[in-house]
């Protein structure tokens, strides 16, 4: 991770994916509804997706500041695709 902030993030946000995971081995174990419980893997799964572009907007950050990009189009054009895919990753 690239500071101490981000790794924290990441870290409390796999921590509350665990938490909802083990709810979801409960309602299993408990015998619940599948729609209840298809509904909570749909709840985790949006989180992990959410947690994927986190991760993915702060990497391609990183990546553009290590290199020397002087094409203001070419990094522009990086930039919107990053965006895309963040916005993808989150739905």
């Amino acid at each position: 991770m690239a500071n101490e902030q981000m790794r924290k993030s990441v870290l409390q946000r796999l921590s509350t994916i665990k938490g909802h995971i083990a709810g979801i081995e409960k309602m299993v174990e408990e015998d619940k509804k599948c729609e209840d419980i298809l509904f909570q893997l749909s709840a985790v799964m949006g989180a992990i997706n959410k947690l994927n572009a986190y991760i993915l907007e702060d990497y391609t950050l990183i990546c553009l500041n290590e290199v020397n990009i002087n094409d203001t189009i070419a990094r522009q054009r990086i930039e919107g695709l990053t965006k895309a895919m963040i916005t993808m990753l989150k739905k």
